[in-house]
């Protein structure tokens, strides 16, 4: 029994196959798959376009270009600076189709805010308003999203404060007390400050995203800062590096997570069982 308390085999399995997964080494590569940098160009076009409409921000800095060169070490340009050598941050390697990116540089960085509470008009019921979801209130994940929370905040809320409406199927992260709550929004709602989410630019790529930060995410918590509590700022956040595989294979791995979910979840009933026996 005490084994079963020090060593929680379920969460190490789950582990292993994430680490698996981001490693490219849950599902067999194709050749024929578009390599993952092709994506990465595409995505950087349509950002471009979305910036120059006023729909998205660029990165502070300018967007980050990653490659590899035929030395094998990994560069970075952000903007018009100089490209410098990042294989200090290259955590580990990945399948020659893959490469890394900057999360910001595949989607949008979003944070959140709380109207005033006592302003009734900023408030509305669940029939008229926007779910308002704050750390607390990611005990109403279903599977993996959430689409409701204890307040519902208003149009005008919404327009009053810093909260920011987030489409369906952005990636909903805490940002702080604690860092780490992950979900996909249900539906479109708004956040309040203890949170970071991402609206990728590829809308199909949100699955992968969510998986990915899930997997960096003792990385994610290294960096974050503070007195009263560690968090992690929308910059530092965006900064996050990421293994892209192409699209394809995206759904290649994510789906083997998905038929492997119930397994992990099954031994881990199996294992609180056994530890109250």
């Amino acid at each position: 029994m005490s084994d079963l308390k020090t060593t929680p085999i379920a969460a190490k399995l789950r582990a292993s196959i994430l680490q698996q997964a981001i490693e490219g080494k849950l599902v067999p590569q194709d050749s024929n798959d578009e390599p993952a940098s092709k994506l990465v160009e595409r995505i950087r076009k349509e950002r471009a376009g979305l910036i120059k409409q006023k729909k998205a921000k660029a990165p502070k800095g300018g967007e980050s270009v990653i490659w590899k060169d035929g030395n094998g070490s990994w560069w970075e340009r952000r903007g018009k600076s100089e490209a410098v050598c990042i294989d200090d941050e290259i955590p580990f390697d990945i399948p020659e189709n893959w490469t890394w990116c900057r999360l910001n540089a595949i989607g949008q960085i979003i944070g959140g805010g709380t109207p005033k509470t006592g302003n009734k008009a900023y408030w509305a019921s669940a029939e008229a308003g926007i779910p308002w979801i704050t750390p607390a209130d990611m005990k109403f994940v279903s599977g993996m999203t959430v689409s409701r929370g204890e307040r519902y905040i208003s149009e005008l809320g919404l327009k009053e404060s810093s909260a920011q409406l987030l489409p369906e199927g952005s990636v909903v992260m805490s940002s702080r007390a604690p860092i780490g709550y992950l979900a996909l929004a249900g539906c479109a709602l708004a956040t309040n400050q203890g949170f970071k989410s991402v609206v990728p630019t590829e809308k199909s790529m949100n699955r992968w995203i969510m998986l990915s930060v899930n997997a960096r995410m003792h990385d994610i918590k290294q960096r974050a800062s503070g007195t009263t509590f560690a968090e992690i700022s929308g910059a530092e956040f965006g900064r996050t590096l990421i293994p892209l595989p192409p699209m394809l294979e995206q759904s290649r791995i994510v789906s083997k997570c998905d038929e492997l979910r119930p397994l992990t979840d099954q031994l881990e009933i199996l294992e609180r069982e056994r530890a109250m026996l």
